[in-house]
């Protein structure tokens, strides 16, 4: 097994992003972060890729930050300041990445991790799983995860998970909505696969276009002007596109689109 603490694979249009120390049930410690934000950095921007998986070897999907890691960074100022700060980068690249982002979650997925799978845009989960957000028990705060987990576990849960710590289960998270795919073990892979089809059959740009568009209207007034005229722009603009064009034609010839990507 590599040594690396992000192992990264190619498999047709899509890209694995495989968290690999499973001796810490993959808790994140400075280069495995550094890891992950090149690695998302990258594959956004790289045509070739449609999509990007993020899954864990061993038998947790990740338990967090590497305390040893947190206590060594909060020991200097400048490196606590500098640490806390790369920490949030992570979880915003995650959520900005253009390509969309599947989280492929099973045994473990705490603290730190719920920041990872939150950032993403789809989470398959297998029934094994125990969320939870233990910072509270540790002296913490899951400050830097807290835009994406509040967004994806609703205000209300998040008010009673961030203050007790407690532990919950994938059929809570599921319930929540923070977990869109809920399956056996044995066929966590087969929903993941399922999921990936229907990515392949999409058209790359829009897709990257619909992140940005839910992730803007989530903070707009849907009563203002503005908002109105931004949306009807945004359709205006993608509606020109030579991607549209192919799509909108290959539906009316009856035919798969052929994607520039």
């Amino acid at each position: 097994m590599s040594s690396s603490p992000v192992v990264e694979e190619r498999r047709g249009k899509f890209a694995w992003l495989t968290l690999n120390r499973p001796e810490v049930k993959n808790a994140m410690n400075g280069e495995m972060i550094h890891a992950l934000v090149e690695a998302f950095q990258r594959l956004g921007q790289d045509a070739d890729t449609r999509a990007i998986v993020l899954a864990a070897n061993g038998d947790a999907f990740c338990s967090g930050a590497d305390l040893a890691y947190m206590m060594q960074q909060a020991q200097q100022a400048s490196s606590n300041q500098q640490g806390g700060l790369t920490l949030s980068s992570l979880f915003r690249t995650i959520a900005e990445c253009p390509k969309p982002v599947v989280a492929r979650v099973h045994g473990l997925c705490f603290a730190g991790a719920m920041g990872l799978v939150s950032a993403s845009d789809i989470l398959v989960a297998s029934r094994n799983v125990k969320f939870g957000l233990p910072e509270v028990k540790r002296g913490l705060i899951p400050a830097t995860i807290s835009p994406y987990v509040v967004q994806a576990m609703g205000v209300q849960a998040a008010r009673r998970y961030f203050v007790t710590g407690e532990s919950f289960s994938a059929e809570q998270a599921f319930n929540m909505g923070m977990v869109h795919e809920l399956c056996e073990p044995a066929d966590l892979d087969q929903r993941l696969d399922a999921i990936l089809a229907e990515l392949d059959s999409c058209a790359p740009l829009a897709m990257a276009e619909c992140k940005t568009l839910v992730r803007d209207v989530s903070r707009m007034d849907i009563t203002a002007d503005d908002t109105h005229h931004d949306v009807a722009m945004r359709l205006v603009k993608v509606r020109a596109s030579s991607e549209a064009a192919e799509g909108m034609m290959a539906f009316m010839q009856k035919r798969k689109p052929q994607w520039a990507q």
